[in-house]
C-alpha cells in the first residue's frame, strides 16, 4: 500500500554571532522610537532670534565700554609661526616690554590706556621691534585720554567701531599692461638654469679660486 511521500529536511544548527555567552546584537531596535533619527536631528528654528540677541548683546557691550574702542585694545603686528606661514602677519597678544620701553610707555600705564601687554613674547629681530614701536607712537599720537569723573571735563569724542590701527594689507592685484621690448628679448628659462647652476657650483668655483691663489702665492716665493 502506498503510504505517501516522505520529505527529509537537513538539521538546522543554531550559530551564535559571537564567541561565548554574549548578548545577541539587534541594532535595528535603535532606528525607531526615542533613539531614532528624530533624536539625532537638531533644528535651528531660533536662528533669526539668536542673531538678534547676539546683535543686542554686542551693542550693550559696546555701550558699557564707551567711549573706548569697540574692538578692544590696540595689538601688535607679529609674524605667523613656522616656515610655511612666516610670510604672513597677524595681530599678536600684546606688546613686549622692550617695545614699550622704546616707545616710552610704562607697562603699568599701558594697560590703563588701551594697550595690550605680553610679558612672555621676545623680539627676535630689529624689524619687528621697530614696526611695533612705530605702531605704539602712532597710537599715542591719536590717543584721547578722558579724565575720571570729577577730575575734568570729558572731550566730545565718538566711539571707534572698527579695529584699532588695522593692518594694511598689500593688494595682490596686478593691472594688465603691454609687454616691453626687454621682456620680449629676455629668456626666462635660460636665466633660471644659469641661476641654478651658479648655486650648485658655488663651492667648486670657490675651491678652484682658492687653489689658484695658493699656486700664485707659491710662485711668488
Amino acid at each position: 500500500a502506498n503510504r505517501g511521500t516522505f520529505h527529509v529536511f537537513p538539521r538546522q544548527v543554531a550559530i551564535m554571532p559571537l564567541k561565548g555567552n554574549n548578548v545577541i546584537a539587534n541594532v535595528h531596535c535603535k532606528k525607531h522610537g526615542d533613539f531614532g533619527w528624530a533624536n539625532r536631528v537638531k533644528c535651528h528654528f531660533n536662528q533669526p532670534a539668536k542673531k538678534k540677541s547676539r546683535r543686542i548683546a554686542r551693542a550693550a557691550k559696546w555701550a558699557a565700554i564707551a567711549p573706548r574702542p569697540a574692538a578692544g585694545n590696540v595689538r601688535p603686528v607679529v609674524r605667523c609661526m613656522t616656515f610655511k606661514y612666516n610670510t604672513k602677519v597677524r595681530y599678536g597678544r600684546g606688546f613686549t616690554l622692550e617695545e614699550l620701553k622704546e616707545a616710552g610707555v610704562s607697562k603699568k600705564k599701558a594697560r590703563t590706556i588701551g594697550i595690550s601687554v605680553d610679558h612672555r613674547r621676545r623680539n627676535k629681530s630689529v624689524e619687528s621691534l621697530q614696526t611695533n614701536v612705530q605702531r605704539l607712537k602712532e597710537y599715542m599720537g591719536k590717543l584721547v585720554v578722558i579724565p575720571k569723573k570729577g577730575k575734568g571735563e570729558a572731550p566730545a569724542v565718538s566711539q571707534l567701531m572698527g579695529t584699532v590701527l588695522p593692518i594694511a594689507r598689500a593688494s595682490r592685484r596686478v593691472k594688465s599692461r603691454a609687454i616691453t621690448a626687454d621682456e620680449k628679448e629676455a629668456n626666462v628659462y635660460r636665466s633660471m638654469r644659469v641661476a641654478r647652476a651658479d648655486a650648485r657650483l658655488i663651492g667648486i668655483r670657490q675651491r678652484r679660486a682658492d687653489e689658484k691663489a695658493a699656486e700664485a702665492a707659491l710662485k711668488k716665493k
